[in-house]
């Protein structure tokens, strides 16, 4: 068995090529991957576990005596 990679720069020519790829009768099997979104997923991913992790040290709450009115007040300036 011989393994191909093709890189393609959209999902449109991507979704079309790996449907012409499927009806080939001797290709055995054609597997799609979007790398991009999963750079991009992991990127997102790291970024939110560093701010985390940074404000898990920190009292970020430690001022807030009434969860309920503090909540309420924040829901108020969105008015």
């Amino acid at each position: 068995m011989t393994t191909i990679k093709i890189s393609v720069k959209n999902k449109r020519d991507a979704n079309m090529l790996y449907r012409m790829l499927k009806r080939i009768p001797f290709i055995d099997n054609v597997e799609k991957e979007d790398s991009l979104s999963r750079e991009t997923l992991t990127g997102q991913f790291e970024k939110i576990k560093k701010l985390i992790t940074a404000g898990a040290g920190s009292d970020l709450f430690k001022n807030i005596t009434n969860p309920v009115s503090w909540q309420q007040e924040l829901r108020n300036e969105w008015e």
